[in-house]
């Protein structure tokens, strides 16, 4: 099992940490999530989950936040881009 510390922009409440975590536990190979809403982070665990960065950054950014490896492996992408801007929009 391997654990990631994703950075996440945007959340700016209780709501927004649910959907995080939601969008995080859809992708495959993720058996657990644990958001931080004060520290604005993901820990992610999983078989692999290193080699998942840019898919649970794709999540992320599809589910309208912006997220980024804390010590990114060789195959992470770097930055997603949220459709939506900074936030899954459930507070603005």
């Amino acid at each position: 099992m391997e654990t990631i510390e994703l950075k996440v922009a945007g959340m700016t409440c209780a709501s927004c940490a649910i959907s995080v975590s939601k969008a995080l536990k859809r992708v495959p190979g993720v058996d657990d999530v644990h958001v931080d809403l004060a520290r604005g982070t993901a820990s992610v665990t999983g078989g692999q989950t290193s080699q998942s960065t840019p898919a649970l950054i794709t999540a992320l950014s599809v589910a309208g936040y912006e997220a980024s490896a804390s010590s990114p492996p060789a195959s992470a992408s770097g930055h997603g881009a949220g459709p939506k801007g900074h936030g899954g929009g459930c507070c603005r």
